[in-house]
């Protein structure tokens, strides 16, 4: 997954540069290791599963057309997530034209479980407890502004660091402190009373 696992930067290099190749084998590699973390990056931007997924599909057909215009001057990582996060802010005013989905069922429930953290063998009440928590953190991302919501997800559900979320983002590392610390303070003044229990 990137920059959170520790994976050797060198192997991603080596993977991209057999893409660069048009070797379709290195590409298919390449969407195994990063396709659920940018999935999961689509899904906290629009808490949308299908549509999380058609997004990580064009973003990977873009990735392989951008594939020669790839320079290894930094993380892969790195550059999926740019060409990710450009495809989101093109695509976000049809997301806006969209009202957030509140207990529509199918996609509701499985757009919640990555917010929530696993309840195993949970009792029946502290589960729906903990449903309940997801579904109002869900609502309260979903109230960010764009710029502020991509500046969290990536530092909070991504745990990326904030230089390499600057760079994905084009704004100088001060800037996404200060977006992920206002993102925090608005997700605390709207989750005042969960936070307190």
């Amino acid at each position: 997954m990137g920059s959170g696992t520790g994976r050797d930067d060198r192997d991603d290099q080596e993977l991209m540069a057999r893409v660069q190749a048009g070797d379709v084998r290195a590409f298919e590699l390449l969407y195994a290791r990063y396709a659920h973390p940018l999935l999961n990056f689509f899904h906290q931007m629009c808490f949308d599963r299908a549509a999380s997924e058609d997004y990580l599909q064009e973003t990977f057909l873009r990735v392989w057309r951008a594939r020669a215009s790839y320079r290894p001057i930094g993380k892969v990582s790195t550059w999926l997530f740019e060409i990710a996060k450009n495809f989101w802010f093109n695509e976000r005013e049809k997301i806006r034209r969209r009202p957030f989905a509140t207990g529509a069922g199918g996609d509701e429930g499985q757009a919640q479980l990555s917010l929530v953290p696993d309840q195993g063998g949970a009792a029946p009440a502290d589960a729906a407890r903990a449903r309940e928590i997801g579904d109002a953190v869900g609502h309260a991302v979903a109230e960010l502004s764009d710029k502020l919501r991509a500046a969290f997800v990536l530092a909070r559900y991504q745990h990326l660091p904030y230089a390499e979320i600057g760079q994905i983002l084009g704004i100088p590392v001060g800037t996404v402190k200060s977006r992920v610390a206002l993102a925090e303070r608005l997700l605390r003044a709207r989750l005042g009373s969960y936070l307190e229990e």
